[in-house]
């Protein structure tokens, strides 16, 4: 399952990378595509990524770990209450009936990362890059949102308001 099967809204962001907008910094890269907070969905052909909406990313060829979750961050306009959690990548394969499948590899280091890179350029014919990210609250960012969605109790209001 590619990109090409999915009808999902795409948001697409600047072709730059942190501030970059040269021709040769765009040659030197791919468009791929993040799958923000999505799920792994199993099926015949292995498995592929679902989420509500498509997020448009510029991966550099030569690509390290550390600087694709920089990329990812950015592109996801992540807050400091925010983090990226795991990173996953639909990884192409071939059966042993020369059939094109997919599983799921969790990306943690720079060996995955080229893994990543060059299992892309092996099965051009599958499409870009499918990665599912998984996006975590800070500890701060989840009392402040517990602080937004809670309503004031009884006791709450009785003390608040001298009684």
């Amino acid at each position: 399952m590619n990109l090409l099967s999915h009808t999902l809204p795409i948001v697409t962001q600047s072709m730059t990378f942190l501030g970059e907008t040269s021709s040769k910094t765009i040659a030197n890269s791919r468009l791929d595509f993040i799958f923000p907070n999505g799920s792994i969905i199993h099926n015949d052909n292995g498995v592929y990524f679902q989420t509500s909406t498509l997020v448009s990313i510029r991966v550099p060829n030569n690509c390290d770990f550390a600087t694709l979750k920089i990329r990812i961050h950015n592109t996801l306009q992540l807050t400091d209450k925010q983090f990226l959690d795991e990173i996953h990548y639909q990884q192409s394969f071939t059966d042993t009936g020369n059939q094109i499948r997919f599983q799921c590899m969790q990306l943690i280091n720079d060996d995955d990362v080229n893994t990543m890179l060059m299992c892309n350029d092996q099965f051009l014919c599958v499409g870009p890059i499918e990665l599912l990210c998984s996006v975590g609250r800070t500890p701060h960012g989840i009392i402040n949102l517990l602080e937004r969605t809670m309503t004031p109790t009884h006791d709450a209001l009785l003390y608040y308001n001298g009684r």
